[in-house]
């Protein structure tokens, strides 16, 4: 059934109001020439007032000296007819300015926002910890005491979620989102729920009757068939993937979103994330892109007069606009207005197609703090000096060429394997070797050294295979410490000929010098190889045993004790080819 009228009370379209400041309404006499009322999803509500006001001949403007308009007081705005006024707006004012025309005419302007406002001010970072994106955004509501939260659960507990630098409305936005959530907010209290797309209209408006003012556009340049999304499972070694191509939403008008999306859209609309996002997450994200595709199908504003009932997030039918847009559509803002001595409200349906992030800039704070143009991404730099930091704090001085190839560049800290107080790897480039360098949050004067960098003009001293069986270090002048996967072999050696090896294939321990001299450690035991003498020297005892035979062959050998010596052994064989002498001060035989 078609609606030929705004179910209002009044006959007349003639609006009346009141304003309070912090609860006290204000001076009747007051000239006010118009009232504004913006609430949209996924922003905070704004009103504008406009008071006639300033006096030429006194030289002031004397309502905007009054205290009750400056930026800080509460206000309240009572929107109807015949006095039977309905709030329309709670909030506080943020701005107050004034305006004198070229005609002559004089103004006072009072700019006002919802208390949620509170949200947008202030950069914060958080840890939050098995919890729900709902319990998170509860929470960030919560920390505002003027702030009312009404959330619809979530299901995915997060083990650790990380607010960065940001202001809490941004980052509540950016999660409610991420779920399909839409945030609106009204008089303090700050909703965030799923679209419902199958209530009933809150108002029915008719071309040809109640319509003052229409438009509405089809687009299909943001309609997708289908939105896959897929992330990197560290644990599982491969990808997380989820797709949706289906969403429960109800339409206006008789082309759908698949049908358009088949026109010029992609088949697939692609989400990649890096990290690791769970199918879960994976699957709430994809719904979600998918219902904005949906939802901005068909965008346009009708305006007809003034009706309070109607809010954002609810559904308004569009009657008599032809098979193409007849149907019920989604409200995304409400304005209302009032000039002339009239009210009039307009309603806009769709969703924009661009998601939050895109659409705000100012999400992440400045590269560099704002202190001074950034430096993005990694920069190649040139070793100029790796001692005397003027500042003592184990710099090395890099020239960075795309800036200045002449100039001696930056000091940079360097990044290592470990470091620590007195200890840590110990590791510097060369003088004139190439370096990879990041800057710390893009301020090109903290620059830090990532790596060192190979290349045909600096080739590596080990050649790349896809076997990738060795590795190694290897310093300027040859010193090398070399592993082998396939032979299972570590080697420490010098240009001389000194070495180490360590050979688990033939299990052994070689240790070798440049004179020839060889010790090797086996599965036959222990083997010394000396290309002259062998000493052997300690200042206490040295004991030698062996659980089998020990035997020693010289040309030569001799054996001395300054005190006493004694051989024994269970039997004991003292032979010679030649003369044999026993001598001693007194010889003892048996």
């Amino acid at each position: 059934m078609k609606e030929r009228e705004i179910p209002v009370k009044a006959t007349y379209n003639v609006a009346t109001f009141d304003i309070l400041i912090d609860g006290q309404e204000i001076d009747p006499g007051y000239q006010v020439m118009s009232i504004s009322i913006v609430k949209e999803v996924n922003k905070i509500p704004v009103a504008r007032i406009i008071f006639k006001d300033g006096d030429a001949s006194e030289e002031t403007f004397p309502i905007s000296e009054n205290e009750n308009f400056i930026p800080g007081k509460s206000i309240n705005i009572k929107l109807g007819r015949d006095s039977e006024n309905q709030q329309m707006f709670k909030g506080v004012i943020v701005k107050h300015g004034i305006r004198a025309k070229e005609n002559g005419e004089t103004e006072l302007i009072l700019d006002c926002k919802d208390e949620a406002v509170r949200m947008t001010i202030g950069r914060h970072s958080r840890y939050f910890e098995n919890s729900t994106d709902s319990e998170i955004t509860e929470e960030l509501i919560t920390r505002y005491p003027a702030l009312t939260p009404d959330v619809e659960a979530t299901s995915y507990t997060h083990d650790e979620m990380v607010q960065h630098h940001c202001t809490d409305w941004d980052f509540m936005m950016m999660r409610a989102e991420s779920n399909g959530k839409l945030v609106t907010v009204d008089d303090g209290t700050v909703q965030v729920n799923a679209p419902d797309t199958s209530a009933d209209a809150a108002l029915a408006v008719l071309f040809g009757s109640t319509l003052i003012d229409f438009e509405a556009e089809m687009d299909a340049s943001h309609q997708w068939a289908s939105v896959e999304a897929k992330s990197w499972d560290y644990a599982g070694q491969s990808l997380f993937e989820d797709s949706t191509d289906s969403i429960d939403i109800n339409e206006p008008g008789n082309v759908p979103g698949e049908e358009l999306a088949s026109a010029i859209g992609p088949e697939q609309f692609e989400l990649r994330h890096t990290g690791q996002a769970i199918g879960e997450e994976l699957q709430a994200w994809t719904k979600s892109f998918l219902q904005r595709s949906r939802l901005s199908k068909i965008q346009g504003r009708a305006k007809f007069i003034g009706f309070g009932e109607l809010k954002p997030g609810q559904l308004i039918e569009l009657q008599g606009m032809g098979a193409r847009f007849t149907g019920k559509a989604f409200v995304s803002a409400v304005r209302q207005d009032i000039y002339n001595g009239s009210w009039y409200t307009q309603a806009q349906f769709g969703l924009k197609p661009t998601c939050y992030a895109r659409e705000y800039m100012d999400i992440n704070d400045l590269g560099a703090g704002g202190l001074l143009p950034l430096i993005k991404g990694l920069q190649i730099g040139k070793v100029v000096q790796l001692e005397n930091d003027p500042e003592g704090e184990n710099r090395i001085l890099v020239r960075l060429p795309i800036i200045d190839n002449a100039a001696p560049g930056i000091w940079a800290r360097v990044a290592t394997l470990d470091a620590g107080e007195n200890r840590g790897s110990f590791f510097l480039p060369e003088l004139e070797d190439e370096v990879i360098v990041g800057f710390l949050n893009d301020d090109p004067r903290d620059a830090v050294i990532l790596g060192m960098l190979n290349s045909s003009a600096k080739p590596a001293p080990i050649t790349a295979e896809d076997t990738n069986n060795e590795k190694g270090f290897v310093t300027r002048c040859g010193m090398r410490l070399h592993f082998n996967d396939d032979t299972k072999t570590i080697t420490i050696d010098t240009p001389a000929g000194n070495s180490i090896k360590l050979d688990e294939a033939d299990s052994s321990i070689t240790v070798e010098d440049q004179n020839g001299n060889v010790t090797k450690l086996d599965s036959s035991g222990i083997e010394m190889e000396s290309a002259t003498d062998i000493k052997i020297k300690a200042t206490g005892k040295i004991d030698i045993e062996a659980g089998a035979a020990l035997s020693i062959t010289a040309a030569q050998m001799s054996i001395s004790a300054q005190s006493s010596m004694e051989v024994k052994g269970a039997t004991t064989k003292l032979t010679a080819d030649g003369i044999t002498e026993v001598k001693g001060s007194i010889v003892n035989i048996n």
